[in-house]
């Protein structure tokens, strides 16, 4: 009786022992092994992707470079059209070639396509912040008649760079065109005072003065300019003119 209930409870051991081993390997079997993070993963295509594109950035750099200066030894044998054509080229690979955009405005103002010419310095000079990219701006603008305009990139340029007498008597050219006679009057008597000997910007302060009303001082400014060139026939017409009308 003892036997019996002794090999009865060995048995039972086992299959305990055994259902419990094959619980924890089913656990093990469906249990996953453990899979990279996905973030470390999307990195490392990221990566990839960015090396890739690193070489095509470099590729298309060398080719627009490589354009331009094909634009360049045309421009030179004075075959301005086929100097376009590569630039063009140049620029539709990378729109950002500083390099081209300006040889390329450049020729086009040259050409007196003042249109393109605005397009490009104003790309220029949102890219460069350079105050001559944004004078070139102004005198495209100017040419073409769009003075607002003109006028906005003359006062960056002169914003940027304040040293430069021209951008200030263009700038003054520009408030003339806007009857905008008072500003224009400032813009001149700030050239002068950076290039007092300029007889240019003084006559031209002359007829802005007269065109705004102000007929003494501007005759004050020519009578001087008068004693400074007293041969000069423009400035003896303006005297005659303020004269006559001053009768």
């Amino acid at each position: 009786m003892w036997t019996y209930l002794l090999i009865l409870f060995s048995a039972l051991i086992f299959v305990a022992v055994y259902v419990n081993r094959a619980r924890f390997l089913h656990k093990k079997k469906n249990t996953p092994v453990e899979a990279p993070e996905e973030k470390d993963v999307d990195d490392e295509i990221d990566e990839i992707k960015a090396q890739i594109s690193e070489k095509n950035t470099k590729k298309d750099m060398e080719k627009a470079e490589a354009l331009c200066v094909k634009g360049e030894e045309r421009l030179k044998a004075g075959k301005e059209e086929e100097a376009i054509k590569f630039f063009v080229q140049a620029l539709a690979i990378d729109e950002l070639h500083i390099e081209t955009l300006n040889k390329l405005a450049m020729l086009y103002m040259k050409k007196q396509m003042f249109s393109s010419a605005a397009a490009l310095f104003k790309n220029l000079g949102k890219l460069t912040g350079e105050p001559l990219h944004y004078s070139h701006l102004g005198l495209a603008c100017y040419q073409e008649q769009r003075f607002e305009e003109a006028k906005d990139a003359y006062q960056k340029a002169v914003e940027l760079d304040p040293s430069r007498p021209q951008r200030y008597a263009s700038l003054a050219q520009v408030y003339r065109s806007l009857a905008q006679f008072q500003n224009a009057i400032i813009s001149l008597n700030k050239a002068i005072e950076i290039d007092a000997e300029n007889l240019d910007y003084i006559f031209l302060l002359g007829e802005v003065q007269a065109e705004n009303g102000n007929k003494k001082e501007a005759l004050g400014i020519f009578n001087k300019l008068k004693g400074l060139t007293p041969d000069n026939q423009e400035v003896l017409d303006a005297i005659k003119l303020l004269s006559s009308d001053s009768n």
